[in-house]
């Protein structure tokens, strides 16, 4: 019965939460600004908002709106992280709304396949992912189908490096990482072991 409340409970948090970032007001940003801005950025994101290794996201195509929350989160250090804390710490409100436009412009990431990524870690990655595990809600309900995210603040998830998110899966359960709404990421990384972070991550990757 507790595992039943609490996925009811996640399931209402959500709802509350897609109530209050419908429609989000978008920041005003130049993504023609942002490009000039993000020479410094392109060394580990790529030029073309690809990350250049499997430990630097992709943030081409991704939300505006997500994006302009990490940077900010990253300024105020609700999101922690050296060298990003660093990177954005002389940025202006102006400067982190046009560098977020400029990403979200960007084509997104094109789907790809790691050599872990077997036939059956993918299809384990795939049922997690739309059905969830026991006392672990479905990431589609927050990320949509196809991990293209949804409402502004669900970020994309498709065609991500699965590095990357298998360590933020493990930031969020470690508690590492703590700058999502309600704790949502948290509560759900905290039902899942590596392996079931591992096959997720892969599958979004082949997205």
């Amino acid at each position: 019965m507790k595992g039943l409340s609490y996925l009811f409970g996640f399931a209402a948090l959500c709802a509350v939460g897609a109530v209050n970032a419908a429609e989000p007001a978008p920041p005003v940003g130049s993504a023609a600004a942002g490009k000039a801005l993000t020479a410094t950025c392109a060394a580990c994101h790529g030029a073309a908002g690809v990350g250049v290794s499997p430990d630097f996201p992709n943030l081409a195509g991704q939300s505006e709106v997500y994006l302009n929350k990490q940077l900010d989160d990253f300024k105020s250090g609700a999101r922690k992280n050296v060298i990003m804390n660093a990177m954005v710490a002389t940025l202006t409100p102006q400067n982190v709304r046009d560098i977020a436009a400029y990403y979200a412009s960007l084509p997104a990431a094109a789907p790809s396949v790691t050599p872990a990524a077997d036939p059956k870690t993918l299809a384990l990655g795939a049922r997690i992912y739309n059905d969830g595990l026991a006392g672990v809600t479905a990431c589609v309900r927050c990320h949509a189908a196809g991990g293209v995210g949804q409402l502004g603040h669900f970020p994309r998830l498709a065609g991500q490096h699965a590095k990357y998110l298998a360590a933020q899966l493990e930031a969020f359960k470690k508690g590492v990482r703590g700058n999502d709404a309600g704790k949502m990421m948290a509560h759900v990384a905290a039902g899942m072991n590596a392996q079931d972070m591992q096959a997720v991550a892969q599958y979004l990757q082949s997205l």
